[in-house]
């Protein structure tokens, strides 16, 4: 893909692409840049940085944001699903809701829309008696 859209693609990049591919969870480009590192020492904070951003524009990232905090990636699938994260400590849950989906749908048809996709992102503070913040300054 990185090919057909005129994107070299050297053996270091190919190795950064791999390594990126293969991350599990949500993820932000400073803690990403730190595991390589380890793997890919002469990968800079700059070359992730674009990587990423260059899989992002392609659709194999996905970016979710929480606030004004640092952008989070995922590896993108073809099997769709949405967001909940906690304010207080960072944590993403995915979520798959039929429900949810098909009234987004009705949604834009009523609006004379017609969507391409979609993202739903839900902010808030979880409850969960593992949340480091629980209890630190939230109300209840």
């Amino acid at each position: 893909m990185l090919k057909k859209e005129g994107f070299r693609l050297t053996g270091t990049r190919r190795s950064l692409v791999k390594a990126i591919l293969s991350l599990e969870g949500h993820w932000t480009i400073q803690d990403t840049a730190t595991k390589l590192k380890k793997d890919l020492p002469s990968i800079g904070i700059a070359t992730v940085y674009r990587t990423v951003q260059l899989l992002a524009r392609l659709g194999l990232l996905s970016e979710s944001r929480i606030g004004g905090g640092a952008a989070r990636y995922e590896v993108a699938d073809a099997h769709h699903h949405d967001h909940l994260t906690c304010n207080q400590c960072g944590q993403i849950f995915e979520f798959e809701n039929d429900q949810i989906e098909r009234l987004q749908s009705l949604v834009a048809k009523q609006l004379g829309f017609k969507l391409a996709d979609h993202r739903m992102e839900l902010y808030g503070d979880c409850t969960r008696k593992k949340c480091p913040n629980l209890g630190r300054g939230r109300k209840s």
